[in-house]
C-alpha cells in the first residue's frame, strides 16, 4: 500500500451525470482505490452531478469541480486543489495536465483518435492536442488501456519504458430479475441488434445502420437498438435514421442507466460495436461478460479487447459488418461461451491493484 503520508489526488472531473467511456473508467477506479488506499486517496474535480461517485465514503477528502470547462479547471485549479489535499502525486485521468504543474503526476491516455482521426472530433478539440502532448511529455508514467495505444504513443516518440499498459475489465453486472426495459421499448429477447455508447461519428453508427438494413432483408423480425447519449454531430445520425426505409425498426432510447443497459445487453441477439478508432472498446468486454455475442472492428485496439472471442469485421464495409452480424446470430452459443471466458480473466480489483503498483513505483523514485 502507498505510505500513509503519500497522498494521491485522483482527477475525477471526467465523471459526469451520465458517465460513459472515460467517466466509467474513472468512477470504477475511484471505487476500487478507496478500498485499497482509504487514508491516502483524495479526489479533485468532483462534480455535484456525478452520481457514480455517490457510493464513495462522504469523508473521503475531495475538492469540487470549480470552472466552466474541464480544460479551464485543469490549467487554473487542478494542481491547487491537489495541494490543498496534501497530495504528493496526482493521477490525471484524461490525457491532460496543467502545463506548469510542479507536483509529480501520472496520466492516462485512452487513445490518440483526435490526432489520428481529427475529422471525427469537434474542431475545438483539435486545439488541446498540444496540451495532451505536453501532459504526456512531463508525466512520470503514462498509463494506457491497450498495447495498441502504447504502440501509437511509440510512433510519436514516447519511450516504451515510460508507458504502462493496464487493460480495462467489464463494467456491467447481470441485472436483477423483473426489469421491464424491454417492455418499455417494445423489444423481444434475442430479436434485436444492440449498439451502446455515445452516438457520434467515430462510433460508425451510420454504416451500422446500413449494415442492419442488409441483415433485416433476411431477418425482418429484428430491430436495431442504438443506446447512448447524443454526441457530437448526432444530427447526421438522426437524419440517416429518418431516411432509412425501415426507420420504424430502429430504436434510440438515449442514455440508459447501468441496470437497464445490462438487461438490454443480456437479452440482445448480438452486440455490434464497429467503431472506427478505439483505445480499448469497453462495450466489447461488457457484452462478453454478460454472455452476448459480439461483432467488432478488426482495427485499432478492438481485436485486443475481444481476445479472439468476437467476430471481427472491416468497419468501413457495410457488407462485411452485415456478414458479421449474421454470423454472430448463427453462432450465439459458441460466441457466448468464449466471450464469458475472455471477460472472466480480469476484474476492476486487478485494474486498481496495477494502478497502485504504478503509484508506488513513482513515489519510490521521488
Amino acid at each position: 500500500m502507498i505510505e500513509h503520508n503519500a497522498k494521491l489526488a485522483l482527477d475525477v472531473a471526467p465523471v459526469r451525470a451520465e458517465p460513459a467511456g472515460v467517466g466509467l473508467y474513472v468512477a470504477l477506479l475511484a471505487r476500487e482505490l478507496e478500498r485499497r488506499l482509504p487514508t491516502s486517496l483524495g479526489l479533485i474535480g468532483a462534480r455535484d452531478e456525478a452520481r457514480a461517485l455517490a457510493t464513495l465514503d462522504a469523508r473521503l477528502p475531495r475538492r469540487p469541480f470549480s470552472k466552466r470547462s474541464y480544460h479551464a479547471w485543469m490549467q487554473l485549479a487542478a494542481e491547487r486543489d491537489a495541494r490543498a489535499l496534501g497530495a504528493q502525486l496526482i493521477h490525471f485521468t484524461n490525457a491532460a495536465a496543467p502545463l506548469m504543474c510542479r507536483l509529480p503526476y501520472v496520466v492516462t491516455v485512452h487513445d490518440l483518435s483526435v490526432m489520428r482521426m481529427p475529422m471525427t472530433h469537434p474542431v475545438a478539440r483539435w486545439g488541446v492536442i498540444p496540451v495532451n502532448l505536453a501532459a504526456v511529455a512531463r508525466a512520470r508514467t503514462v498509463i494506457v488501456p491497450s498495447r495498441w495505444t502504447a504502440r501509437e504513443l511509440a510512433r510519436i516518440g514516447v519511450a516504451e519504458r515510460r508507458v504502462v499498459v493496464i487493460p480495462h475489465a467489464p463494467t456491467l453486472e447481470l441485472p436483477p430479475g423483473g426489469d421491464d426495459v424491454l417492455g418499455r421499448l417494445g423489444l423481444e429477447p434475442g430479436r434485436y441488434v444492440l449498439y451502446f455508447g455515445t452516438l457520434e461519428p467515430r462510433k460508425n453508427i451510420i454504416r451500422l445502420i446500413g449494415a442492419f438494413e442488409r441483415v433485416w432483408r433476411d431477418r425482418p423480425d429484428l430491430r436495431l437498438v442504438l443506446a447512448g447519449g447524443r454526441g457530437w454531430r448526432f444530427a447526421g445520425i438522426e437524419r440517416r435514421i429518418a431516411q432509412s426505409p425501415i426507420s420504424e425498426r430502429i430504436v434510440t432510447p438515449g442514455y440508459v442507466p447501468d441496470m437497464d443497459l445490462a438487461a438490454l445487453v443480456v437479452n440482445s441477439g448480438v452486440v455490434a460495436y464497429v467503431s472506427l478508432h478505439e483505445g480499448f472498446g469497453m462495450p466489447v468486454l461488457d457484452a462478453m461478460a454478460l454472455g452476448t455475442p459480439v461483432v467488432t472492428s478488426r482495427s485499432t485496439a478492438m481485436p485486443e479487447a475481444a481476445g479472439g472471442a468476437a467476430i471481427l469485421v472491416e468497419p468501413r464495409d457495410e457488407a462485411d459488418i452485415a456478414r458479421g452480424i449474421a454470423a454472430a446470430l448463427a453462432d450465439r452459443a459458441g460466441l457466448a461461451e468464449r466471450g464469458r471466458a475472455r471477460a472472466a480473466q480480469r476484474s476492476w480489483a486487478d485494474v486498481a491493484q496495477e494502478h497502485v503498483a504504478v503509484y508506488r513505483h513513482v513515489l519510490a523514485g521521488l
